[in-house]
Formats: structure tokens, sequence, C-alpha cells
């Protein structure tokens, strides 16, 4: 159902009251046809009572489309160009696993020697002015490798799955050693170990070292342990390394071991004695990591968002949509523990043709959560957003109202700290964003709204003025609206055509003042004036084409940042007198 707007209600009576409302009826019983009918009404001044409206807010002025891009926010009455993208796909960051395998491995069978007190690199294991035996070095060396995901830059720390089996076996060197006081177990440093086993031993663990106290010969001894870390950044390199060169994953290490006994059976024969063993480590496989990585974030578009259903008075070629603080509203929703930054492109078209770009740069995307991202003109009284971006060109985009809104977008992870990433995962990023505007004018904003009153000329057909005649209208405009309005008015035909200047005038004098905050009523005489110029042209009018311009600034001063609102803004005619100057005259024949 149409809305009857300030504008049918203002100049409904002003177009009409002085035409229409001298119209009389006739009486069926006569016969008129020979009798000249025709009437002069008038003279030097007919005048009808002042007239006033009710006080017409601007719901009921400014006609919004249902389902319409521009529409009256529910809870404030605040008129919003409100408008969501079109939904976006979730892209899935992802890097592969790193196995890194076996290259090469070595055994080193350990030959007892003998030390005395003085020598001795364990005091504590020596007897008192003796001798000790002692099996000193390392008895396995391997070397692993593995292919780096160009993905991940670099590596602090490997979350790994491996386990490692050591047998050493004492068969050799029983006979004289029955039992050592202590035997010390070095693994490479960069090595964190778990859930380790000795044969039953009880054992004292510092990282990877392992120290056993009184180990018997008479069965060999079985080690094993989980691999669960790996450290990239361990400065004890004495018994490994770990390091990302090339594209690889590179890990060498060995196993050292310390072993002295304190009693021993010189009798049978120490020489070339040895104790060896076998070891058995798993490949690794790096589950997660700590580090720096680059997984593509593959948000090359964010969606586009379709414009319709956008009021009259927001369109035309006079019409400048400089709004005060249009706002994107972006969501990016990532469980990925490593944080980001979006770069983004905003772009808006109409009839297919580029009306704006915007760039905005450096939007954070926050890590394992739900990030809320306001990009809007000015910051003032923006709040309840994770981050907030101020563009000061953002205002571009709608300064004509586009048929579309296009946001393109790149994303990459913080690269410059360490994260914990799970290889093999499929990580999930969804981005969603909208636009919200509100209607507040900026200092160059200019709307236009337009309003047709016709089918006048069934009534005033019959009339026309009398040379020199014309029809005064006077009115007084309370506005609360925080725009300042000019009025203009354009008669029309039947056909919706323009009646030339030169036949029928339609003048108006003064303008609407703007309420400087929105509450406080301003008070603006207008006059209208209609002549006829050319005879006969009277009887072409059908109607009036008003144009109301609404403008954030009078040329000195300027009213900005005050939202629209559908009943706060009002507008209210007072005092209104509609005076014929001159005769109607009524041809009734």
């Amino acid at each position: 159902m149409k809305k009857k707007t300030f504008s049918s209600k203002l100049f409904l009576i002003l177009g009409t009251a002085a035409v229409v409302g001298f119209s009389g009826c006739t009486d069926n019983d006569y016969d008129l046809s020979e009798i000249d009918s025709t009437i002069g009404i008038g003279g030097d001044g007919l005048e009808i009572p002042s007239l006033s409206t009710e006080i017409i807010p601007l719901k009921d002025v400014l006609e919004l489309e249902a389902n319409g891009s521009v529409v009256e926010d529910e809870v404030s009455g605040d008129y919003v160009f409100r408008q969501s993208g079109a939904d976006v796909a979730p892209v899935h960051p992802f890097i592969d696993k790193i196995t890194v395998a076996e290259q090469n491995s070595v055994s080193n069978d350990l030959e007892l020697t003998f030390s005395s007190a003085s020598g001795s690199r364990r005091r504590s294991a020596t007897r008192a002015g003796g001798q000790s035996v002692v099996a000193d070095g390392w008895i396995q060396a391997f070397t692993y490798e593995g292919n780096k995901p160009e993905e991940v830059v670099d590596l602090y720390e490997a979350e790994v799955s491996s386990k490692v089996t050591l047998d050493i076996d004492f068969s050799d060197v029983k006979s004289v050693v029955s039992k050592f006081d202590q035997i010390e177990v070095d693994m490479p440093a960069f090595m964190t170990i778990n859930n380790v086993k000795c044969g039953g031993y009880a054992f004292e663990q510092s990282g990877s070292k392992l120290t056993l106290k009184n180990v018997y010969t008479s069965s060999n001894m079985t080690i094993t342990a989980d691999i669960t870390s790996l450290n990239f950044k361990e400065k004890d390199t004495s018994y490994g390394s770990l390091s990302i060169s090339g594209g690889k994953v590179k890990m060498e290490g060995k196993v050292h071991v310390t072993a002295v006994a304190s009693s021993f059976n010189s009798g049978a024969g120490t020489t070339g004695r040895k104790i060896s063993s076998v070891m058995n480590m798993s490949k690794f496989v790096v589950n997660a990591a700590t580090g720096k990585f680059n997984p593509e974030i593959a948000l090359s578009d964010l969606g586009n968002i379709k414009v319709s259903g956008i009021p009259d008075f927001l369109q035309g070629g006079n019409v400048v949509v400089d709004l005060y603080n249009p706002q994107i509203k972006l969501t990016v929703t990532s469980d990925m523990d490593v944080p980001g930054t979006l770069n983004g492109v905003i772009k808006s078209f109409k009839n297919g043709q580029l009306l704006a770009t915007v760039n905005v740069d450096n939007i954070p995307i926050d890590a394992n959560k739900t990030s809320t991202i306001c990009i809007c003109r000015r910051s003032e009284g923006v709040s309840g957003f994770d981050h907030v971006l101020t563009n000061p060109n953002l205002s571009k985009l709608i300064e004509t109202i586009p048929d579309n809104i296009t946001f393109s977008a790149n994303a990459s992870a913080d690269q410059t700290n360490n994260y914990r990433f799970e290889l093999g995962h499929n990580y999930t990023v969804q981005p969603a964003y909208s636009v919200d505007a509100p209607i507040a004018f900026g200092e160059n904003a200019s709307i236009e709204y337009r309003d047709t009153l016709d089918g006048w000329n069934n009534d005033i057909k019959d009339f026309e003025l009398a040379e020199g005649a014309y029809v005064n209208m006077d009115a007084s405009i309370k506005s609360c609206v925080p725009a300042y309005m000019t009025v203009s008015a354009v008669p029309v035909d039947v056909n919706g055509n323009a009646i030339s200047a030169d036949e029928l005038s339609v003048e108006v004098t003064g303008s609407v003042e703007a309420s400087k905050d929105g509450v406080s009523e301003t008070t603006s005489p207008v006059n209208i004036k209609v002549s006829q110029m050319k005879k006969g042209a009277m009887k072409k009018l059908d109607g009036i084409v008003f144009v109301v311009a609404g403008k954030a600034s009078d040329g000195n001063n300027a009213v900005t940042g005050i939202t629209l609102n559908a009943n706060r803004h009002t507008l209210k005619v007072e005092q209104l007198k509609i005076k014929l100057v001159g005769k109607l005259i009524g041809n009734f024949n």
C-alpha cells in the first residue's frame, strides 16, 4: 500500500485547493446546453483560511522498498544502508606431515679399559688406591632425513611419534665384570624421551640422559623409550644436531655410553673385551610443530554484495551519497593457532562500470577464534568489535549507489613469531562480511526526493486563469530534519511531459533550514506561485512534479553525522495560506 507522503499532503493542498476547490455542481433536472455558462470567480483576491498539517515523520515521506538495501532499524528507527554479502565457502589451510626416515646407522663396540684412581673420570666409582674398569664412547650413530614442506618456514620444536630400542650386550665382558657400579646413557639433547624402561632397573633421567646403578652383566639390558619431540634450537650439540637446510630436515646423532665398574676379575683376561649393542629406531613422523609457517589461506574472493531496492531519494544524477560513517563488518572464524593478516580490495560497480576501489590492508585474523572487525570511515562511537580499522575513502564506494560490491582478499599467516601447527590437519577459515552504513550525511551529501501529484486534469480542464491571474501559496515549514532542503516544481500534462515555463510557471521561493541537532525545530517561510503565462495553458495541467533536494551544507554551514530517523525527524506545515489573485474562469458550456 502506498504511503501518504509529506509532499502529497502538502502539495495536494497547495496545488488543488485554489483550483479544484472552486468547482461546483449542476442540477441534472435542467438542460444547460443552450446557456452560456462561463463564470468568473475571484477578483483582487480570494483567500482560503489558514491551514496546518499534523506532524509528519520521515517514514511518511521516504518510502522504502520491501527487502531493499536501505532499511529502517527495528530498534532505533534509524535509516541504514544494510546488506550482507553472499555466502563464502570456507578455506582449509593444510600442511603435510613431515616424515624423517633413517638414511644411515653405524654400531660401535666399546672396549673395556682400566683407569687408576687419579685418572678416573668417575671418582665415585673407583676403589681407594685401586683401579676401575671403564667402557666409554659412542655405541650407535645415525643419520635421518626428510623433506620439508614449503609452507614450513622455520621450526622450533616438532612433536613426533617414534620409538627407540637399545639392546646392550654384556656377553663379552661378563666374565670380567659381574656388575657395573654405574652406567650412563646419553642420547642427543635435541630429543625428548618419555616412557623409558631399562630392563627392570631403576634409573634417573635428566633430559635425554639416563643414569643406572648396579647393573649386572649376567643378562643383557634392553632400554626402550618413546621419542615425543625434537628441539631444533637445542644448543647442546655434544651428541648430535638437528637442522633445516635446502628443503630438508636433517638429523644426526649418537648414543654415548659410559660404564664404570670398581670390581673386576683380572684373571679372566681383560684385553679386547667389548660391550656391543643393537639399536632400532623407527622413522620420525612430525604430527605437529612449533615454528613459523606460511600455509595457503586461499581467501581470494570474500563474496559479492548485490544491491537492490534502493529508494528513489538515494538515486539520480544529482545525488551524492556522502555518508558520515559507512562501515564494513567482517567476521573471520579460524581454528588455527596461528594468527594472520588479510589484505583486501573492495570495489563497487554500477551497470558493469567500476565506480570506486578501496584498499584495506593489515586486517587481523586472530588465532583460534571468531574475529570481529569493523572497517569504518571514522572510529568515534564504534565499539563492540575485536578490531576497528579506519579508512577515510570508504564512503567513495557508495557515493553513487552501486549495483554490487565485491571484496577480494589475500591472507597470510604471521611469520614473525613461533606458533603451534598441526600437520596433516585440515584447518578451517570462514569469512563473512556485510555493509552497514547509517544514512547520516557527510558534508558533501546531497539527496533528492521526487513526488508527482497528478490526475487533476478532469477537475480543472474547464478552468483557466484570467490574464495576469495567479495562485499564491505561503507556508511556514517546521523541521527537525538534519538537512537543508530546497523545493522546485515542474508542471506536467496528462502524458507526464513537462509544460514549459513560458506556458505555465511554478515558482518556489525560500528553503527549509536544517535542524542542527536533529531535535530542535527550525521554522522557514516558503512561497509557491502558480502563474499562467500563455492563455489555455491551465487546461493542459494534470499535475506537478515536486523535487525536494536535501543537502548537508547550505554553502556556509554543514550538519553532519546525524542519522536520519524514521520517527524522530519530522516536518510540519503551519499557516498555509492559499490566495487567488485575479479571476479563475470556469467554462461550463
